[in-house]
């Protein structure tokens, strides 16, 4: 059977990278933060070792698109802006936007959406920890 000119499949590959973090809102109080954000309001941060996964949907038989072309974008759009970084203060993007994993997702995706043409970014899920994700499909 030739499947090479049917349908669509979904790609999907993992990319690590450390970073850092403090979430804290300026309209708490101390204690309110801490209630509300616990070990991640800690005033000099933390890190983690983040995995995010980037799938995209093309058809099946499209040759027009490497996955050397896929990584080397992800790379230089997201995993470089972000990689060894306080995303609090080295990413413009957060400066006044709690980096939770949620909102890391949404920025992973700002940051692809458009750029892997002529296929489509479908979902960017970021893995804080081994418990803890978010999926986010624009």
């Amino acid at each position: 059977m030739d499947f090479t000119n049917t349908g669509s499949v979904y790609f999907s590959e993992k990319f690590e990278f450390a970073a850092m973090h403090k979430l804290w809102n300026d309209d708490f109080t101390e204690q309110r933060n801490f209630e509300l954000f616990g070990k991640c309001a800690n005033p000099t941060g933390h890190g983690h070792n983040y995995i995010v996964e980037i799938t995209i949907k093309k058809p099946i038989g499209d040759n027009l698109f490497s996955i050397a072309d896929f990584e080397k974008i992800v790379d230089d759009e997201l995993i470089k802006v972000v990689d060894h970084k306080n995303l609090n203060v080295d990413v413009p993007e957060f400066g006044r936007t709690n980096p939770t994993v949620e909102n890391i997702a949404a920025f992973a995706w700002s940051k692809l959406t458009g750029k892997f043409n002529p296929v489509i970014l479908h979902c960017v899920t970021v893995w804080e920890t081994d418990r803890t994700y978010c999926s986010y499909y624009g």
